[in-house]
């Protein structure tokens, strides 16, 4: 199992590391590509590959993700967190 946790700071401050199996599964559930989602939440789809690849995103960017799947079904923003 991994330890990092899901909000971690950073050397450019607070960062938030996503679970690509939670995200892809709010996808699923929607009917939406990943290309889509970016679209949706307003961010590149670069930005979200990294995500997903495990890499940090800034706070800003995981409550735009998690703003976006809202609109299509509710969503907890903790759901998309990774977990430790």
């Amino acid at each position: 199992m991994d330890s990092r946790t899901a909000i971690q700071v950073g050397r450019g401050g607070l960062v938030v590391l996503l679970s690509e199996r939670a995200v892809k599964e709010a996808c699923a559930e929607r009917g939406w590509s990943l290309s889509e989602l970016a679209r949706r939440a307003g961010i590149s789809r670069p930005t979200l590959a990294t995500a997903l690849r495990g890499q940090s995103v800034r706070p800003r960017t995981a409550w735009k993700l998690a703003r976006a799947l809202e609109q299509g079904a509710p969503t907890q923003l903790a759901r998309l967190l990774e977990v430790a």
